[in-house]
């Protein structure tokens, strides 16, 4: 039942559509399934990076990430600006075909750019400050990469749906046009999330 427990909880942490979900399912879209998938590890691996380290400091992570907020926020919020608005520009000025020939072309982000991206993303930093003092597991090396193990397999199989959908949109699309503007439109949202995380750093 513990397993079960946290294995869920991998799942709730992947589950919510913020910028990363929009990126795989960007990636999706644009690349090959395969790299489509290796994205999704990539970002499985960075969560559990953080169950890792949270289930071996528990509530620590809290006071440890909360020391450096505002920074760690300003700093992956800009990131994601850029990304997004680099996402916005690239769906206009490179074309897109959906009989799978434009994606062989195009360059899928590397697993170590996706694993990157979601250790700064503040979305998954929040929801691991969120939960930290839930996370807390019986001491010991082997219970806590268990522990982190059952969340890994619970966030990789959101993120490879989310990977999945992507690639399936792509054999819906009938036109170069509507990839774009779903590219364009995933774009916007991951600036936005951008924006709402600047903000709401200035803010405190």
């Amino acid at each position: 039942m513990e397993a079960l427990r946290i294995f869920l909880f991998g799942v709730v942490i992947a589950a919510p559509v913020g910028p990363i979900a929009l990126l795989l399912i960007h990636v999706g879209l644009n690349h090959r399934f395969a790299g489509a998938l290796a994205a999704a590890l990539g970002v499985a691996l960075a969560d559990l990076t953080y169950a890792v380290v949270a289930f071996s400091a528990g509530s620590g992570l809290f006071a440890l990430l909360h020391a450096h907020d505002r920074a760690i926020r300003l700093a992956s919020s800009g990131l994601l600006v850029f990304l997004g608005s680099w996402m916005v520009v690239r769906a206009f000025r490179i074309p897109v075909a959906t009989d799978g020939s434009s994606k062989a072309k195009i360059r899928t982000p590397s697993l170590l750019q996706l694993y990157l991206l979601t250790l700064a993303n503040p979305l998954t930093i929040l929801l691991f400050v969120a939960f930290s003092a839930q996370m807390a597991t019986a001491p010991g090396v082997w219970a806590v990469l268990y522990s982190s193990l059952w969340l890994f397999l619970g966030s990789l199989a959101m993120q490879a749906s989310y990977a999945s959908f992507g690639a399936a949109l792509s054999r819906w699309l009938a036109t170069p046009r509507a990839v774009r503007r779903i590219n364009a439109i995933s774009g916007v949202a991951i600036v936005a999330f951008g924006i709402w995380g600047i903000a709401s750093a200035i803010g405190r």
